[in-house]
């Protein structure tokens, strides 16, 4: 525990001594990817949120993911497969802002020392807006997880600093600390994220909490400064799982539903019972 804060303090520390002058920042759409904390995800959602877990879960899987938004279901739709440390994932937006988005993400976690995970992921983004088309972005991670009980996380995202405007765009952090409890019933995170060109005041907190009320379904809420929030469930059958993740802003806009499905190589937590032999 005493590892994770001091690492948690030290990361923190670079972000309140970050240069506060004029942010030039990339504005990734939403849509189809959901929001999990970096330090508590788990499995292939790894390969767009924190590709240091890709170490630690290695679980090997694939998923489909459709959004239902604005009564349309499955215009913006992805795909990711992973297992074994790497994760390939694309993700199709219809009509974002009068364009079709692609984008395709290569993403790889390792074990570099005892509960230590480092990772790292490519985004290239084939078409899209005129200020991401044919746009790449570098992003890398860690995972520490010494004990399990606690865990802490961090992506820097855009290290290549894309161009914006024709200005050098700012490197995105991403810091985050999660603790279980109850023998792995509930799991409690707190994220922020800022720019390099942000202090903690412009910063966005995140918190939520992941609960375990049977075996093979977990249920997460999580909310942030902004007024955004999101709510979903998982349910593991067998080697298959299925779930949905619903995105609100203030005054309970829905901002879209992904619904997934997908399946597993190998057994994980059910809520089926397990087969006699």
């Amino acid at each position: 525990m005493r590892i994770l804060l001091r690492w948690f303090v030290f990361f923190l520390f670079a972000a309140l001594c970050s240069d506060v002058s004029g942010a030039n920042r990339v504005e990734i759409p939403g849509g189809v990817y959901y929001h999990r904390f970096t330090s508590s995800v788990s499995g292939i959602e790894a390969a767009w949120i924190n590709p240091a877990a890709l170490g630690y879960d290695k679980m090997v899987a694939l998923q489909l993911t459709g959004e239902l938004y604005q009564g349309n279901f499955a215009d913006n739709w992805g795909i990711t497969a992973g297992g074994d440390g790497v994760g390939i994932s694309y993700r199709h937006l219809a009509d974002l802002r009068q364009e079709d988005y692609d984008e395709y993400i290569f993403s790889a976690g390792v074990q570099s020392w005892h509960g230590i995970f480092l990772g790292g992921s490519y985004r290239y983004v084939k078409n899209g807006p005129e200020e991401l088309d044919k746009k790449h972005f570098w992003s890398l991670g860690f995972l520490i997880k010494q004990n399990p009980r606690f865990a802490l996380a961090g992506v820097f995202y855009n290290l290549n600093r894309s161009r914006v405007d024709g200005r050098r765009s700012d490197i995105e952090q991403i810091y985050s600390i999660s603790h279980t409890a109850h023998r792995g019933l509930l799991t409690i995170s707190a994220e922020v994220s800022l720019s390099t060109a942000q202090s903690l005041k412009g910063a966005a907190f995140r918190y939520g909490v992941d609960v375990n009320p049977l075996r093979g379904v977990i249920i997460n809420v999580s909310f942030d400064n902004r007024d955004n929030y999101e709510a979903g469930f998982r349910i593991n059958l067998a080697r298959y799982f299925l779930g949905e993740q619903t995105r609100l802003c203030g005054g309970n806009v829905q901002r879209g539903t992904s619904i997934f499905g997908g399946i597993a190589a190998g057994p994980q937590e059910s809520i089926l019972p397990r087969s006699r032999r």
